[in-house]
């Protein structure tokens, strides 16, 4: 009779909590209806709370494609048996509105069905499945913490109509190229994630020589699954059960809660054991800029096991792309406390673009301090900084050449310097001549620069002005405006027209733009303007290439 319970018991459990390798399922209405077909994997042993990770496929591939490199990297981590992985299928062939609310209810239903932490949710997904985890992230930040996208973009985004975007408590994002994807993708994904990073979001983007059109890719899958797991959502409160774990004031607790001021407060504390513990906890969960400002303080701190596990979340961070951490490692490298200090700090900034190297510089000021690096009088220094920067100054030299290897890329570290950093800033290089051009509309151009950071309406009105004036950075940079929705709503047929007239003055970025806001957005144009566009994008594309 035992045994017969037991069974019973064990079965329903089952159907409570799909385990590993579960089929796919739909959830239905009351009536019957189905609302969306899925897959669940949970641990076995259901822990008091986990984390969830949704999981969108691409295109015409089975709803539990995407759960596998999910999976297997939280495995490689050690971190399985926290998270919950729910695969979701698009209503039609392709993930558009219409999912939605669809989604939305999954997700309500697996926070009913399982004790998820609604502040570490997170999504990602592949071609199709990467745009709606990216277009739901910014449509719905009290429901995602961050999101990660393989393969293709979204076009759809809020608009900021009124308040400017707060990167610091807004969702985050991870986007990866693979050079051996389709030519389609290559555009698509790179044309989206200059739009991403223009919209103010703050977004990790990562090019891989060896990676293709499939997301299973052990380097970028584990750096994401790892950087989305230390993120909590920043725009829901704490619930109860959290407020309760901040009372109690443990480390533990706050490192689990994410709450910042806990650890700050830790972080200056008298006792040194408490600051190490601290400072290596900021290398366990993300906890924004403001903290790392802190944590910055500990890098010359009087106990040298101190300043070791505040370097080393510092360079955790840089690797996370914090810019307070990376301005951090770069002072530490020229004033650490001890030259053991000093290398640590480099090795920080060498790991802050491992992945820069042969992508996408996102990072200019690291590349700069580490060009400097390369003059340094510690062998060290000098010697990480040559290695890192290998690729670019002399990416094709073997040892057994006849020729000596190059010292600097052509033309030299400074010109190679501005070209990352002018390609960085995309429309936002037009305000680097402000204070030194007089053409009509500059000076209205640079008065929205900063508006557009606090009052974005007022500053978008000053910016079209500057446009409709003729300045040409104004036209490029108001085409960005208008299609990503930044103090005006978004309207793809007014960034055509804006970008048209900027690439009508031999204006690149805007021809690279509006090339694929036709080919992406929905808007339309004769044939023969999108092949000029085109091969303007691609001229401008050649004449810009950097090592």
């Amino acid at each position: 009779m035992m045994q017969t319970i037991s069974r019973i018991a064990a079965l329903l459990s089952a159907l409570l909590l799909p385990v590993f390798g579960a089929d796919e399922r739909e959830l239905k209405e009351a009536d019957g209806k189905t609302i969306i077909r899925y897959v669940a994997e949970a641990p076995e042993t259901m822990p008091k709370e986990v984390g969830l990770f949704l999981c969108f496929p691409e295109h015409d591939r089975p709803t539990g494609d995407e759960i596998y490199p999910v999976r297997e990297a939280l495995k490689r981590q050690g971190l399985l048996d926290q998270y919950v992985i729910i695969a979701g299928h698009p209503q039609g062939q392709k993930f558009g509105p219409a999912d939605h609310e669809p989604i939305q209810k999954l997700l309500k239903w697996a926070l009913k069905t399982y004790p998820i932490n609604p502040r570490r949710v997170y999504m990602y997904g592949k071609g199709e499945g990467g745009k709606i985890s990216g277009e739901m992230a910014m449509a719905y930040p009290h429901l995602v913490a961050a999101a990660i996208s393989y393969s293709w973009t979204w076009w759809k985004m809020p608009a900021e109509l009124e308040k400017a975007l707060d990167p610091e408590k807004a969702p985050q994002f991870y986007m990866v190229l693979g050079r051996r994807d389709l030519s389609h993708h290559l555009t698509n994904v790179r044309d989206g994630y200059s739009r991403v990073k223009a919209k103010g979001y703050h977004v990790i983007y990562r090019e891989f020589d060896d990676h293709g059109a499939r997301t299973y890719h052990p380097p970028s899958n584990d750096e994401a699954i790892v950087w989305a797991t230390r993120l909590r959502n920043r725009v829901l409160p704490l619930s109860a059960a959290e407020q309760a774990a901040v009372a109690r004031g443990t480390l533990k607790d706050f490192v689990h809660v994410g709450y910042a001021p806990g650890v700050e407060k830790l972080l200056a504390s008298k006792d040194a054991g408490v600051r190490a513990a601290a400072a290596r906890a900021c290398a366990e969960v993300n906890l924004g800029e403001g903290t790392m400002a802190v944590l910055e303080k500990l890098g010359t701190d009087a106990s040298a096991t101190v300043r070791r596990e505040a370097i080393r979340s510092l360079a955790v961070n840089a690797n996370w792309r914090s810019a307070g951490a990376q301005a951090a490692l770069i002072r530490l490298t020229e004033s650490g406390v001890t030259q053991s200090d000093r290398v640590s700090a480099a090795d920080g900034l060498v790991n802050a673009v491992r992945f820069q190297v042969r992508g996408v510089r996102q990072d200019p000021p690291v590349f700069r301090a580490l060009v400097g690096l390369l003059k340094s009088q510690d062998d060290e220094l000098r010697t990480m900084a040559a290695n890192a920067l290998a690729p670019i100054r002399d990416g094709d030299f073997v040892g057994d050449m006849t020729r000596k290897e190059r010292k600097e890329p052509e033309g030299g570290w400074d010109i190679w310097l501005d070209g990352i950093t002018a390609k960085a800033a995309g429309y936002a290089h037009g305000y680097a001549a402000c204070g030194t051009v007089t053409a009509p509309g500059a000076d209205l151009f640079c008065k929205g620069r900063d508006l557009l950071r606090t009052r974005v309406a007022e500053g978008f009105a000053l910016t079209l002005q500057a446009a409709e004036a003729g300045y040409v950075p104004a036209q490029a940079q108001v085409g960005m405006l208008y299609a990503v929705g930044k103090g005006t709503a978004q309207n793809f047929a007014e960034a055509a027209k804006w970008w048209m007239k900027a690439a009508e003055t031999g204006h690149g970025l805007s021809a690279t733009n509006a090339s694929m806001l036709f080919r992406g957005s929905g808007v339309r144009a004769e044939a023969a303007t999108v092949a000029k566009l085109t091969a303007q994008a691609a001229e401008y594309a050649r004449a810009t290439a950097l090592p």
